[in-house]
């Protein structure tokens, strides 16, 4: 498999605490990689690694690479790189307009499109992807903050896929949702990984079993065991991983 991210001894720190500590991992292309464990595991720092998103604290400090394609983010255009590598929150953020509206905004703020009929096809196809298309089709100029929570994280993954990125990150996108908006959640992240990269933050077990092709075991800012994730799960190498699956950690 070609390998789409290589994170080559990485280690993160917060107000010179390290909260990642020579992290290795290779992430594939066009798979799932899920990446779970108790808080302050640093599951979130790495996930805000991946874009950058960490560079704005003025608390933080990195240290070894993260590759993209064999190229060093950290040598990237930072407004590249956001093009390439979208991200997803734990809770929805629609923006205050309309469901159209919200798909576009990107794309228009990149000088990505220019015609209504490219707008159009981008927006439909961004739905389409989300697994969203089919429910709101008809009140695409409805406002975006009256749809359902389920829904509403829906629209922000198609508002990520508006602009076309080749890695999407997941952070805990589930949390916040009732199982059935969960369960649809899933299935878009599935299909997703036909044109996309995903790395997923979870706290949810099961739905890293359920979605990932690798998962990730963090503990205390270390990477503790990382396998496909049906060979994690049915038979795990590190007994703190076992027993966080089984739930006996701690």
């Amino acid at each position: 498999m070609v390998d789409k991210i290589k994170v080559k001894n990485l280690s993160c720190y917060y107000n010179k605490k390290c909260v990642l500590e020579s992290l290795d991992i290779n992430i594939e292309q066009n798979k799932i990689l899920s990446i779970m464990g108790p808080a302050n595991s640093g599951k979130t720092t790495f996930l805000r690694t991946l874009n950058r998103m960490n560079d704005f604290n003025v608390n933080y400090l990195r240290k070894g690479e993260v590759y993209l394609d064999g190229y060093s983010i950290f040598c990237m255009n930072m407004e590249n790189l956001r093009k390439r590598v979208g991200m997803l929150f734990a809770m929805p953020i629609p923006l205050p307009m309309s469901i159209y509206e919200n798909i576009i905004y990107a794309p228009k703020c990149l000088n990505i499109i220019l015609s209504k009929s490219e707008q159009n096809i981008i927006v439909e196809q961004a739905l389409r992807d989300a697994s969203l298309w089919d429910e709101v089709k008809d009140r695409l100029n409805s406002s975006a903050m009256k749809i359902s929570g389920g829904q509403q994280q829906r629209l922000c993954i198609a508002r990520i896929l508006a602009v076309n990125p080749e890695i999407i990150l997941f952070d805990e996108p589930c949390s916040g949702l009732d199982p059935i908006s969960t369960a649809k959640v899933e299935e878009s992240m599935i299909e997703l990984k036909r044109k996309y990269t995903i790395v997923l933050v979870t706290n949810n077990v099961k739905q890293a079993s359920r979605v990932s092709d690798k998962t990730a075991f963090f503990l205390m800012g270390k990477l503790v065991e990382i396998n496909k994730t049906d060979e994690l799960f049915v038979s795990p190498k590190k007994k703190q991983t076992e027993d966080y699956i089984t739930g006996r950690f701690g």
